[in-house]
């Protein structure tokens, strides 16, 4: 593992991309800049929630709880950052590239099988997902998204209502 292979807030996307010997490995795409990565796309998401203290196999469970069991779930790689991914395709597949849902500014069909993304500094690409699949995928994320800060929020009424209903009774003790 390289420090580079831990993402950042400025990291837009996960590109499999095969080295000199057939290796599958990974072109990090970040808001300024890019560089392979030794590990497969899937793997490096991996070990980048492993980083962060979850895993894939728990992120997709998680979403799944959240969400229902969709085709191809987002994921929420660090709650506190907002950094929510999607997969272009099952995580399985050798072609998947991954997608931080944050620097998506805009996306438009290309053709009926490949969609053009735009994201929020400028930069293009093209990717084999039909315009309405990849905006069922960023719907998807942007639920998730929702949902976690919605029960977030929830969990914090709960406490200060704890703390207010225990105050309240320290005042009691008093009288």
């Amino acid at each position: 593992m390289h420090k580079n292979d831990i993402m950042s807030t400025e990291t837009m996307l996960y590109m499999p991309v095969y080295d000199a010997f057939g290796n599958l490995c990974t072109r990090v795409i970040e808001r300024d800049c890019q560089y392979i990565s030794r590990l497969a796309p899937t793997k490096l998401m991996d070990f980048n929630l492993r980083y962060f203290g979850s895993s894939l196999r728990g992120a997709f469970d998680g979403s799944k709880m959240i969400l229902g069991k969709l085709n191809k779930n987002p994921i929420v790689v660090h709650e506190q950052c907002d950094i929510v991914w999607f997969p272009s395709k099952s995580p399985l597949h050798p072609a998947c590239i991954w997608f931080a849902v944050h620097h998506i500014e805009d996306y438009q069909a290309v053709d009926k099988q490949r969609t053009i993304l735009t994201f929020m500094n400028g930069k293009k690409i093209i990717v084999d997902v039909s315009v309405k699949a990849l905006d069922y995928r960023i719907q998807s994320a942007f639920l998730l998204k929702y949902k976690m800060e919605k029960r977030t929020k929830h969990l914090l009424v709960q406490y200060d209502r704890v703390r207010v209903a225990s105050r309240c009774s320290m005042f009691e003790d008093e009288a």
